[in-house]
């Protein structure tokens, strides 16, 4: 059965409309701000977790996912389900999940393998800086510089 696309899912594909790569990352980062909170896949235990990671390019990225419904995607397309049923999740929330992220020193690989999205770790910290300086606000939504009225129209149509 296909999946129905999130309101995370719209701002990704609104994202690839840019031609411009670091204006897909931000408009990617602002909406990954605007979500309650970060769901990692778990190679550890219970008791001592760890998240995902991935190597591309020489570069270190973390698996983030937008939501649960993506983990079990991309485990089950690696036929990975765990044999007692339970995700290997950790569930933090924005703020936390942000901060800890720049401080792992890694880009962000989110929502692997479908609809998949690369974060570098220049332009996380960048954006982390800024949305630290602005009062880390997820319900007032988020800032692009530079925005055209027509992005600017789509963001207010969505309710940022």
């Amino acid at each position: 059965m296909a999946r129905l696309p999130t309101r995370f899912d719209l701002w990704v594909r609104k994202a690839r409309e840019c031609p411009d790569p670091a204006r897909q990352a931000d408009y990617i980062l602002g909406a990954l701000a605007a979500l309650k909170e970060w769901h990692f896949l778990n190679l550890g235990t219970k008791d001592s977790p760890q998240a995902a990671k991935t190597a591309i390019e020489d570069e270190t990225y973390l698996l983030v996912f937008s939501d649960l419904d993506r983990i079990e995607l991309a485990l089950g397309e690696r036929n990975a389900t765990p044999p007692s049923g339970a995700l290997p999740v950790i569930t933090v929330s924005t703020a936390a999940a942000l901060a800890w992220c720049v401080e792992c020193r890694t880009g962000l690989f989110v929502n692997p393998p479908e609809d998949a999205a690369m974060i570098p770790f220049d332009q996380l910290k960048a954006f982390h800086a800024e949305w630290s300086r602005r009062g880390e606000r997820q319900t007032a939504g988020f800032w692009i510089p530079n925005m055209t009225t027509e992005e600017e129209d789509f963001w207010q149509e969505h309710g940022l």
